[in-house]
């Protein structure tokens, strides 16, 4: 068996979990954030955000990716 890597926190060590939240903006916006979270400290890795909106002629789709340098 292969041993399970993963994203593990700057600050102590542990494996973060990867997660996801929406929220419901102002009108017909929709912003949906992903990212990892340390489940000790609270520590937070965002790595995308996708902004949708409905307009007159279909969806706008926004992608914004965070990298660390």
């Amino acid at each position: 068996m292969s041993e399970s890597s993963g994203v593990k926190c700057s600050k102590d060590g542990a494996l973060m979990i990867f997660t996801y939240e929406s929220e419901k903006l102002k009108g017909d916006m929709t912003r949906v954030s992903l990212y990892y979270k340390c489940p000790i400290c609270g520590s937070r890795r965002d790595l995308e955000e996708l902004r949708i909106e409905r307009s007159d002629k279909g969806f706008i789709i926004t992608r914004r990716v965070f990298t660390r340098l």
